[in-house]
């Protein structure tokens, strides 16, 4: 059985692909089982950087004091032992951010784990998951800095990325449940979107990685579905698949968990472009001059002609609360302007060039 790691931002789709994933006869998914470990390890590595934060998992590559190299040598050097690993599964009981749950403890195994790959081994073995499958997957949101380590050991990985602009609308002005808690400032969003895009343009050419847009699953499913099966080297969907909508793991029909409606077991691109009646002008300029880039990158058309320096300069959030680590001025503190400007002027010579 192979290893499978499927990530992406919060509000980008990554519990439909993990859903539609999951109905491949080839393929078991575990929807976002081990996140607080994922949560436990970043705050541990974070640490020994000089950091204690609370948001822990929404570094973008500009604004982080580490490189890749080191996170990776501190999830192979990675030790705990058994007493705090089920310490942490034991909080995820009550845990909403968990979805795949357990109730199962590493009480009689052994006392330390020495990697991170072997605290991640270990305790997927508690969960119970179809013995006759090639892919044994596990998605966890806002994970793409733990692709790279993952990738060095055996794992396949795919992130999903959708319109800076949707996600900004889904994740501020839900609907129905606030999948990711109070209203935030944009900046803070943003940046946690570039990070999805910065991994799956330094990772683009790994034979092991798979990225897709959001809006193309939801517009050509059988068609990107067709592509992730070609990744993998495992057959292809039957037309038939869904005709019986969306089953989740124990073959019972899985609603969307959209904040815009009721959602329906069906693919649906009824949220493709959302942001054009839920954000605000300044807010989709402002969504554009951050993220200018990587939309080009991937493909996403900028409608502002307008000026991106003015844009950033004079941006200010309403409506929101200081909340952990988030000043609720964040998106127009001046040290965050200035470290937009800078990045409008190098990022086209650094990151983004081959």
């Amino acid at each position: 059985m192979k290893n499978l790691f499927i990530s992406g931002m919060g509000r980008s789709g990554t519990t439909l692909l993990d859903k539609l994933l999951a109905n491949h006869s080839d393929i078991d998914v575990l929807s976002q089982p081990l996140p607080l470990i994922f949560v436990e390890a970043k705050k541990r590595f974070l640490k020994t950087r000089g950091q204690d934060k609370y948001y822990v998992l929404n570094d973008d590559f500009v604004n982080r004091n580490y490189s890749q190299e080191e996170f990776n040598t501190f999830l192979d050097d990675f030790i705990i032992d058994r007493n705090a690993v089920d310490e942490i599964l034991n909080k995820m009981e009550s845990y909403s951010g968990q979805c795949t749950k357990t109730n199962k403890s590493l009480s009689l195994d052994t006392q330390l784990y020495h990697n991170y790959i072997e605290v991640m081994s270990k305790c997927l073995t508690l969960f119970d998951t179809a013995s006759d499958i090639q892919y044994l997957g596990i998605k966890e949101t806002m994970c793409e800095e733990f692709i790279p380590y993952l990738l060095g050991n055996n794992y396949k990985a795919i992130v999903i990325i959708r319109d800076p602009r949707d996600v900004l609308a889904s994740a501020n002005y839900p609907r129905k449940v606030k999948y990711l808690g109070s209203k935030k400032p944009a900046l803070f969003i943003l940046r946690t979107w570039r990070k999805s895009a910065e991994y799956i343009y330094s990772l683009k050419m790994n034979k092991d990685f798979h990225f897709l847009r959001y809006e193309d699953l939801v517009n050509h499913p059988h068609r990107e579905l067709d592509k992730i099966t070609d990744f993998l080297k495992i057959k292809k969907f039957l037309p038939t698949s869904f005709n019986r909508g969306i089953l989740d793991r124990n073959g019972e029909a899985w609603l969307a968990n959209t904040s815009f409606d009721d959602g329906q077991n069906i693919i649906s691109n009824r949220s493709v472009g959302i942001y054009k009646n839920t954000l605000s002008d300044k807010e989709i300029k402002y969504t554009e001059s951050i993220c200018s880039h990587e939309m080009e990158q991937l493909g996403y058309q900028i409608n502002s002609t307008a000026n991106k320096h003015e844009i950033i300069q004079d941006y200010k959030d309403t409506d929101i609360e200081d909340v952990i680590d988030i000043q609720a001025n964040y998106s127009s503190i001046e040290s965050n302007i200035q470290i937009e400007l800078q990045r409008l002027k190098t990022i086209k010579t650094s990151l983004y060039t081959d």
